[in-house]
């Protein structure tokens, strides 16, 4: 049996060494690590608390809609109405089974989907580093965590370089805190304890080798989590927004129905039909379809985004993403393909030469180019996980530029084994702090003209950090930074080259003593656009949504970006991080909108423009993939992280991207466009026929006609045939391309759901007053109102699929679900007039077929009112209102 360190952070390593049983270098076996999983358990520490599917089926039945129709069924029983009663209750029933498979199914779907986002632990064992499942890791295991990378088990640090952590989820302490393998005492509170990496927190920087002291519950953050009850799930501002509409719409119906029901006591009609027919216009007026429609639309919408290769952590992203109006990019990954290439080396002298300018020598490097790059070679530190194999098949992890230098080298024969790089040393490791490293080689890899540097040390990192510290003068330095710069007018990315005689010993070198280098030459890298962009950023335009390139290359490089990308920009239209400090809030605003690339930004930049945007109404979406880009990531309207990109960033974004792609972000606001059309759509098929009842049987009662509806009829129309259209809609694919509004409730939505509802219920009493007025028997006049009624409420969704083009511009036949639900309405309508059981329920009579064509000219009248409407409201309306937006 296996004990842990009860308090490591005072044990020396050889102590916790031997209390966990293991090897500080070669890690633990196969066999003792399976042993360790049974004693220990899986290392899991969620904390999130799940619903269980029968909270999530009971929490059904606390909306006020399912309540009020809950009270409606108690009432209809209590009045021995036992068909009414039954319908309603089955109504209920549907509807809070239908919420729950929905709510159900997206909870499934996120959690399925968050699956996709793993976290991989590098570890030691059996002496080999391998990637595994955090789950697996257990005490004695040998960590080796890398920048940007979540911790996934506490641990005492072996050893380390510039290592910081942020652990500000377990100390609240906002700042990275360095850390070093030294021994503290027993009574060290957990925030100074700098010899310890724990659970959940971040590596912000720098590497280190750790061994876990504990795992799962045994860990700090495992503790917090024991005392975690419940966790409070925040509505959506859409969920919000509906719930207030909700109770807004319960209100005005309850005000409604208690004046009609007054006013039908008063005119002396029955007091239990009233009662009743009131419970059933209550019961109709309220779109209950609504939040089961809208869990369904944001739950397929969410599905499809995954099928695009995004992951959605949340269905609040998903309703946002529709609304983005602009997109603030990276460049590299993102924009381009990631793959920088190596496509020349220019030495000292080429730099110096008059009007030099970049050129492309990759497939033929002379011999200083080749002894460049032989400098090069020494100073990149890569691993080769098959260096027996051919050179174009290497399989190479390390830092992007660095694996371009070691494939470049290997195409011109330049190997380095594992013994040849024995005597290579590094001094100072690379560091974003002071944009350098510097390695220790043996003389035998200096070319001929350089063997006076003794104890030579190459140095390689920012050509104008290095330029800085050679020991040339100024007129030289001016020179080289002019070259320089013209790289970066070619979009190139470029590394210098120095070389060093230290003047201390080796082993005591530090950053200070890199000074006076001379300076060799430099490494130009160029990564080429990715082919599918320049046609996704021409679809993002079509959507009228911006695109903004925030990058921490020079300005030359990400104007020539800019360019190759067909964006036809200046330098006027340019503005770097140094430039952004000197101004204002209030002088950025004022030109922010010319500015289309931001060059050489910080974090703290990034998250200052994203916030200027969002001040000026910009909905922000922002791409990133490190842990500096965190902060903007969280601030932005929807943080987009990369999926190759760190743990720090995939954990704070809104939508995470399987394959990096620019391509793959239009995708994903496409289809979150749609979800936002799809719930207009459903607004207003739905808000728009809720007030028929009332004004139907308001009008009878003040006209003083019979009532023209029965309770049974008002509740089964609502309940059952009006509602699978209603959810059909999250199936839709028409997308409203004409539609450049963000908001849900946009004007056109607005006209659309009162106009044509109003209209379209006045439309219906008048004609049932007409039938009686004609002296049309009052069944017959009753079974054709009922036919109408609930005929015209199916047939107008086909209308209602985009709000802004006519109905003969798009097809009919695209959305199979709306179809099969028009279908069982018209069944189940059908049904009524046929099946003598359900024409006892329903007071009906059989329709001749000229009242039959006459429903059909009915259903064509309300097609071509809806129509019209919707004509109006796109060729004046929403001219006028965007007229009225533009002068405002």
């Amino acid at each position: 049996m296996i004990t842990t360190p009860h308090r490591p952070w005072a044990d020396t390593l050889k102590e916790v060494e031997k209390t966990l049983t293991t090897n500080l270098e070669k890690g633990l076996s196969t066999s003792e690590v399976e042993a360790r999983l049974l004693q220990f358990g899986e290392n899991n520490f969620e904390t999130e608390q799940k619903k269980s599917p029968l909270h999530i089926f009971l929490q059904q039945f606390t909306s006020p809609l399912i309540l009020m129709l809950g009270a409606a069924v108690l009432l209809t029983a209590y009045l021995d109405e036992w068909i009414d009663s039954t319908i309603i209750g089955l109504a209920v029933l549907i509807n809070a089974v239908l919420g729950f498979y929905q709510e159900l199914k997206a909870e499934k779907a996120i959690a399925d989907l968050r699956s996709y986002i793993t976290e991989r632990t590098r570890v030691i064992r059996d002496g080999h580093e391998l990637e595994i499942d955090p789950r697996y890791l257990v005490p004695g295991d040998i960590l080796h965590l890398s920048n940007g990378a979540r911790i996934t088990a506490d641990a005492r640090i072996i050893r380390e370089i510039n290592f910081t952590t942020d652990e500000a989820i377990l100390t609240g302490e906002s700042l990275p805190i360095e850390k070093e393998p030294v021994q503290l005492s027993e009574t060290t509170p957990l925030p100074d304890r700098i010899n310890m990496v724990f659970a959940g927190t971040l590596n912000i920087d720098g590497s280190a080798y750790a061994v876990v002291t504990s795992t799962g519950y045994q860990t700090e953050i495992g503790k917090l989590a024991q005392l975690v009850a419940e966790t409070t799930v925040e509505k959506t501002p859409l969920q919000k927004a509906v719930g207030k509409l909700t109770w807004a719409i319960i209100i005005f119906a309850s005000i409604a129905v208690i004046g009609i029901f007054a006013l039908g006591i008063s005119q002396e009609q029955p007091l239990y039909e009233m009662l009743l027919i009131s419970i059933a216009i209550l019961v109709g007026t309220v779109p209950e379809a609504l939040p089961v429609g809208l869990t369904a639309i944001l739950a397929i919408g969410v599905e499809r985004i995954a099928k695009k290769r995004g992951i959605m952590r949340s269905l609040t992203a998903a309703e946002t993403l529709g609304s983005t109006t602009l997109i603030i990019t990276d460049k590299t990954g993102t924009l381009t393909q990631a793959n920088m290439q190596l496509v020349d080396i220019d030495t000292f002298e080429h730099l110096l030469a008059p009007s030099f300018t970049p050129a492309d020598h990759h497939t033929n490097f002379d011999k200083q180019q080749r002894e460049l790059l032989i400098l090069a070679r020494c100073a990149s530190d890569v691993t080769i996980e098959n260096p027996d194999d051919n050179t174009e098949s290497w399989v190479i992890s390390g830092s992007d530029l660095e694996t371009n230098i070691v494939r470049a080298a290997g195409k011109y024969n330049i190997v380095q084994t594992n013994a040849d790089r024995s005597d290579i040393q590094m001094r100072v490791p690379f560091s974003s702090k002071y944009k350098f490293s510097a390695v220790r080689i043996p003389s035998s890899y200096l070319p001929s003209h350089l063997s006076q540097f003794a104890d030579p040390h190459v140095v390689m990192g920012a050509p104008d950090i290095l330029i800085d510290r050679s020991f040339h003068d100024a007129e030289t330095k001016e020179k080289l930074h002019h070259a320089v710069t013209e790289h970066s007018r070619y979009g190139r990315r470029v590394l210098g080259v120095a070389l060093l005689t230290p003047q201390v010993g080796s082993h005591s070198l530090t950053t200070e003593h890199v000074k006076e280098v001379t300076f060799l030459g430099v490494l130009s890298f160029h990564d080429p656009i990715r082919s599918e962009v320049p046609a996704a950023l021409a679809r993002i335009r079509s959507f009228d949504t911006k695109v903004v390139m925030a990058t921490g290359d020079l300005p030359g490089t990400a104007l020539a970006i800019a360019n190759e990308l067909g964006w036809n920009v200046t330098e006027a239209n340019v503005l770097t991080g140094q430039q952004l400090q000197q101004l204002s809030d209030d002088d950025l605003l004022m030109i922010i909108s010319k500015v289309q690339v931001y060059a050489r930004v910080t974090p703290e930049d990034k998250l200052r423009i994203t916030r200027l945007y969002q001040a000026q109404g910009e909905v922000v979406a922002m791409t990133g993939d490190g842990v500096n880009d965190a902060p903007s990531l969280k601030a932005a309207d929807i943080g987009i992280a990369l999926g190759s990109g760190s743990d720090v960033a995939k954990s704070v974004a809104d939508l995470v991207l399987l394959d990096d792609n620019f391509k793959t972000i239009v995708a994903t606001i496409e289809e979150g466009r749609q979800i936002l059309s799809n719930i207009k759509k459903m607004f207003v098929y739905l808000m728009s026929n809720a007030v028929d009842e009332l004004i139907l049987i308001g009008g009878a009662v003040i006209a003083g006609v019979a009532l023209p509806l029965t309770a049974v009829q008002i509740i089964w129309v609502n309940l059952f045939t009006g509602s699978i259209p209603a959810i059909a809609f999250a199936f839709d694919r028409q997308q409203m391309r004409l539609d450049t509004s963000r908001s849900f409730f946009d004007a056109r939505v607005l006209f659309l759901t009162f106009f044509v509802g109003i209209v379209t219920s006045l439309m219906l009493f008048a004609l049932y007053f007409t039938l009686l007025a004609s002296g049309v028997p009052l069944p017959t006049a009753q079974s054709v109102l009922f036919a109408c009624f609930a005929s015209y409420i199916l047939f107008i969704a086909l209308s209602f699929r985009d709000l802004t083009q006519p109905i003969y511009r798009y097809s009919l036949t695209e959305n199979k679900v709306l179809l099969l639900g028009i279908v069982v309405g018209l069944v189940l309508l059908v049904a009524t007039f046929t099946v003598p059981f359900f024409q006892t329920i329903f007071a009906l009579t059989p329709l001749t077929l000229p009242w039959i064509g006459f429903v059909v000219f009915w259903i064509s009248l309300n097609l071509l009112f809806v129509e019209g409407s919707k004509w109006f409201a796109n060729a004046y309306l929403m001219k006028w209102v965007d007229k009225h937006q533009k002068v405002s």
